[in-house]
């Protein structure tokens, strides 16, 4: 069955490059219900009035399997080359996310619905099957589309060019192109991972565990309901998906999870960290088709596509032609996965070795910040209100409003270039575990007990080494209500030091209850930054009463339209809420 998909998928990334895609995929779901009815008609009477021999039923049936798998293939990489053109670009995770889940909660129903069909007689369940192609032709007919919007852009080269020239502009554009060959690449050592589990599984299921056949169908379906939590949680991450994330953690906890399944002792252990594996698997897959479909130029996105599914098809066939024919292969079944587990660990390893270092932060910030900005992200659903206005070299001073604990971790994570440290009290800095994130985000300690002005000094220490420091000039936490009045460290600061000021407003969060209850209660958080404001004129007279009331009157005015801005967003919101 993977001949058609060795010898088609090329083929079919032409194809879709050639001609509308979205008849490319009716076309192939109604030849292919045509098929079905067809060839098993045939198949069915002739089985019942005994007039073909058994070898020769065995030889139609397979042949109308290789039809519809050719036009699987030919299907397959045009929805995927169609979709970036169906939906904004910030939407494409969410709909391959949708994609994933509609995909492996219909192959679960598959197989339940098709037990069912099969007790009121094949006849029955081939007509199904034969309906859900139509059904399928008849959901891309209805979709809502421009004209021309399935239509790929003209082929480079020409219209005309022949089968053999338009593949090789393929293979020379990942010859160049380096993150689309790497992203299949990706997807196909998690397919052979897949590979290994699914060729594995029967002999774990029986011999390991000493459970019936049956039961494989259990495990099977368990792993599928980890992917579909996999996609759902990528739907969830409304500002996408770090790479790192998205691919070097989820291909790190992919091996884990293999690993920790191999060396289960009980069935019940060995289910829940295949599905972890399962999940990240899908949160890995549908990160990488993502990038894939961003990345590669709509001309060229069928071929690349079948060029995934011939390069994936050989992941599938890698593992299991050996499995098949290694005798005794069942005394060795822990081996490979534990094998296939550490490969796979070690090569997410490698992914976030290199993404960390391409950050502009030390690794550990890196991770701390990265760490940071998924939880914000997801428990408190942060989101930036406009662009981040911090410069991208020379001192700072980031003065922000404060109603939570929850203010240094939102302004923070919006600063995608540079670390912006915030004085924080000593006993909070100390907290176990939190100590060693909040070094790694640079945040500078503070004795509640020092003579006053130590914290401003630890900040003009910073800023003299050119860092970026965040400061409160309202100082004590706040109730969200209001503005209070400032004190004059951030003015004190910038005339000393020459740094600008980039004024930032926070809104979303909760009155200020307690450390653990800011936390833990989830809120909505938008940070506004504001143009930085410059007042190297008035430099060296920071010993000057009014001269520092007048800079923290600018910097708090500043704050304060930013605060109208973000009341006025939200009221435009609510407003369109109601509509």
């Amino acid at each position: 069955m993977f001949l058609p998909f060795l010898l088609l998928a090329p083929l079919g990334g032409v194809i879709s490059d050639r001609l509308p895609r979205r008849w490319v995929m009716i076309s192939c779901d109604l030849v292919r219900s045509v098929v079905v009815i067809i060839a098993r008609t045939v198949l069915l009477v002739a089985a019942y009035h005994s007039t073909l021999s058994t070898g020769t039923l065995l030889f139609m049936l397979f042949g109308s399997e290789i039809i519809l798998s050719c036009f699987g293939e030919m299907f397959s990489p045009a929805r995927a080359a169609i979709v970036p053109n169906l939906v904004h670009p910030r939407e494409l995770l969410q709909a391959n996310s949708f994609l994933s889940v509609a995909g492996t909660i219909s192959t679960l129903l598959g197989f339940i619905l098709g037990g069912l069909l099969l007790k009121f007689g094949l006849d029955i369940a081939m007509y199904v099957d034969a309906g859900t192609y139509c059904l399928s032709a008849f959901a891309v007919f209805s979709m809502r589309m421009r004209p021309g919007m399935d239509r790929p852009e003209p082929v480079r080269g020409g219209r005309h060019n022949s089968l053999l020239k338009e593949l090789k502009i393929a293979l020379g554009y990942l010859k160049v192109h380096k993150h689309p060959l790497q992203a299949i690449l990706l997807e196909l050592a998690f397919t052979t991972a897949s590979a290994v589990i699914l060729n594995c599984m029967p002999a774990i299921v029986t011999a390991r565990f000493g459970l019936s056949n049956s039961d494989f169908a259990y495990f099977l379906g368990v792993a599928g309901i980890g992917m579909i939590v996999g996609a759902v949680l990528v739907s969830r991450a409304r500002n996408g998906i770090p790479k790192e994330i998205g691919i070097g953690w989820s291909t790190v906890a992919i091996g884990v999870g293999l690993l920790m399944a191999a060396w289960a002792a009980h069935w019940e252990t060995f289910l829940i960290w295949l599905t972890v594996a399962a999940m990240f698997g899908a949160i890995m897959f549908i990160t990488v088709d993502t990038l894939l479909q961003r990345v590669v130029p709509d001309y060229i996105r069928g071929r690349v596509m079948g060029a995934r599914d011939l390069i994936t098809t050989f992941g599938l066939l890698i593992p299991t032609v050996p499995i098949a024919f290694w005798r005794n292969v069942d005394s060795y079944i822990m081996n490979i996965i534990v094998g296939t587990g550490v490969v796979i660990a070690i090569l997410g390893a490698a992914l976030l070795i290199v993404y960390y270092r391409r950050q502009p932060f030390p690794m550990v910030s890196a991770v701390a910040r990265r760490l940071a900005a998924v939880y914000m992200e997801l428990c408190h659903r942060w989101r930036r209100g406009n662009a981040c206005r911090i410069p991208v070299a020379g001192p700072a001073i980031v003065a922000a409003n404060h109603n939570s604990i929850l203010d240094p971790l939102a302004v923070g994570i919006g600063s995608r270039r540079r670390l912006v440290r915030f004085l924080i009290a000593r006993e909070t800095y100390e907290l176990p575990i939190l100590k060693h994130f909040f070094s790694a985000l640079g945040y500078i300690p503070v004795d509640s007990s020092a003579p006053e002005g130590t914290g401003i000094e630890a900040a003009m220490q910073q800023l003299k080494q050119g860092h970026v420091v965040g400061i409160f000039p309202e100082g004590s936490i706040g109730d969200g209500k209001k503005l209070r009045s400032a004190n004059n460290g951030a003015a004190i600061m910038a005339l000393t030091t020459g740094a600008q000021v980039i004024p930032v407003y926070i809104t979303g969060t909760h009155p200020h209850v307690s450390f653990k209850k800011d936390l833990l209660r989830p809120a909505k958080v938008r940070v506004y930054y504001g143009a930085p404001l410059s007042f190297n004129r008035l430099a060296g007279q920071s010993g000057d009463a009014a001269v520092l009331a007048g800079v923290t009157a600018q910097i708090m005015a500043a704050i304060a339209n930013l605060k109208d801005r973000a009341d006025a967003a939200l009221a435009e919101s609510a407003i369109k809420g109601e509509r």
